[in-house]
């Protein structure tokens, strides 16, 4: 299978998403999008590569690598997150509607504020209307499942040992380069599975 990114210049993720340069800072030059990931994750601000990364996939794509993240760095332990997972893998392997609209009704149900959670705003985001009132239909701002798979990685880090997070990051952009290349999803792991309380 050929490339998933769905850009060809890193700048034109900027282009395409203009708030993302308030938060990363843009490429110099003409520089592919995996390339400039993998610049930001060697930069002073790594974290800025997960959010840039989040940018670069198309919607399902995205869902699809914050959730094998979110997996592979924390051990899921809530009823409502493994559910909450369930359904945003059935919203990536279906795509309608009406698994977009069940993954979003449970991550709104959600009583906390988890890695799983934002996976399933970001899946629920994806489309539909912003608007709870089916007769003023609201596009859903296009950037809003980026934004949510950002979210849902970076809380997955923030739960682990500060000497982990630097491995984690580099295994979850790494496996997203491979399935970004055209691979099937690589394991997400982390050496030691103790986390931060």
């Amino acid at each position: 299978m050929g490339s998933r990114i769905r850009f060809t210049k890193a700048k034109q993720v900027f282009e395409t998403y203009p708030e993302l340069s308030e938060t990363v800072s843009e490429p110099g030059g003409d520089v592919a999008p995996e390339d400039y990931t993998i610049e930001l994750q060697d930069s002073e601000e790594p974290n800025t590569a997960i959010e840039y990364f989040a940018h670069v996939l198309p919607k399902r794509e995205a869902v699809w690598w914050a959730m094998n993240c979110v997996k592979g760095l924390e051990n899921v332990t809530s009823e409502h997150d493994r559910e909450i997972l369930k359904l945003s893998e059935n919203w990536v392997r279906e795509g309608d509607e009406e698994a977009r609209a069940a993954v979003h009704a449970a991550a709104e149900a959600a009583k906390s504020d988890s890695a799983s959670v934002w996976v399933g705003f970001a899946a629920g985001w994806s489309g539909g209307s912003l608007s709870p009132n089916p007769e003023y239909r609201v596009e859903m701002p296009d950037h809003l499942t980026a934004k949510a798979v950002n979210a849902a990685v970076l809380i997955a880090l923030g739960k682990l040992l500060p000497d982990e997070r630097e491995q984690a990051l580099r295994s979850c952009l790494s496996a997203g380069l491979s399935f970004a290349g055209g691979d099937a999803m690589p394991v997400v792991r982390v050496k030691s599975s103790a986390s931060a309380v």
